[in-house]
């Protein structure tokens, strides 16, 4: 099986040239989005190197604006950056937030319905709506070809999964915990859990749908802790992975649909 998988393209040496193709490629979009205060990631199974032709995995790629402040305290608020708060609550679903939106000049929640993005809940705050801001995308990028929108993906690029997100540099309590239940384990290694502390997570726009503010739900994603995890992991655990992959597409997905992703094949590697 490793052999067969060696020919299939998850071998070594291809995994790794994989891999820098796509970091290769990251770098040069984020040269040409310099001076736009931007930055781009590719991430998913095309640059972890973890996919082979039969998967027909898509290029995903996450774009976010460094003009952006999202606070988890008041304490957060810059003067001149566009700032929201994180809102949880218990009856929130996991990972789920709420966008509230302060105001530029001052740090006081923003009160006005200044712009088509932001919604008024019943209790008056003022919300930035996810659905909302996705059809501004399809409307930005409908000219340029087919849009498809997939989950928190905006697309009009056959083949590719692309999110507009806002980047979270604050300490999150989610993976504090995470890091805690870590520490005492072989794996993943101290010098991976300190990386962990310091990268931005993301907040993409995708609500869980059950819940009644579905619409103006974002979603947290650890895109950049998952990739330190998947580059940690060594080739037969990669090949694994794979396998694991595999086995869905030709087996579960024809009895469950899109009900198990790569993502519970991935949660069960970790």
């Amino acid at each position: 099986m490793s052999e067969v998988l060696d020919d299939s393209g998850a071998g070594k040496e291809t995994v790794m040239e994989r891999r820098r193709t796509y970091l290769w490629r990251e770098c040069m979009m984020n040269i040409a989005c310099f001076e736009k205060d931007s930055e781009c990631f590719h991430f998913g199974s095309q640059s972890e190197g973890t996919t082979i032709p039969g998967l027909q995995s898509d290029i995903d790629c996450l774009h976010f604006m460094n003009i952006v402040n999202i606070m988890r305290v008041w304490e957060d608020w810059e003067a001149g950056m566009i700032s929201m708060m994180m809102l949880h609550d218990d009856i929130t679903p996991p990972q789920q937030y709420l966008l509230q939106v302060i105001r530029n000049n001052i740090p006081e929640l923003e009160t006005s319905l200044y712009e088509d993005l932001l919604v008024r809940t019943d209790s008056g705050q003022v919300l930035l709506s996810a659905e909302r801001c996705k059809d501004v995308m399809k409307y930005q990028v409908q000219e340029k070809g087919k849009v498809t929108i997939h989950g928190p993906s905006v697309s009009f690029m056959y083949n590719w999964d692309m999110v507009s997100a806002f980047p979270v540099c604050k300490p999150l309590p989610e993976i504090q915990y995470w890091i805690d239940r870590c520490t005492a384990r072989h794996w993943p290694p101290l010098k991976l859990l300190e990386a962990a502390r310091v990268v931005p997570c993301f907040l993409v726009p995708a609500g869980h749908p059950e819940n009644v503010y579905k619409r103006e739900e974002w979603r947290l994603s650890l895109n950049l802790i998952k990739r330190m995890l998947i580059f940690s992991l060594k080739i037969s655990q990669l090949k694994c992975y794979i396998v694991l992959k595999l086995i869905n597409t030709s087996l579960f997905s024809n009895i469950v649909g899109d009900a198990l992703t790569s993502f519970h094949s991935k949660t069960i590697m970790f």
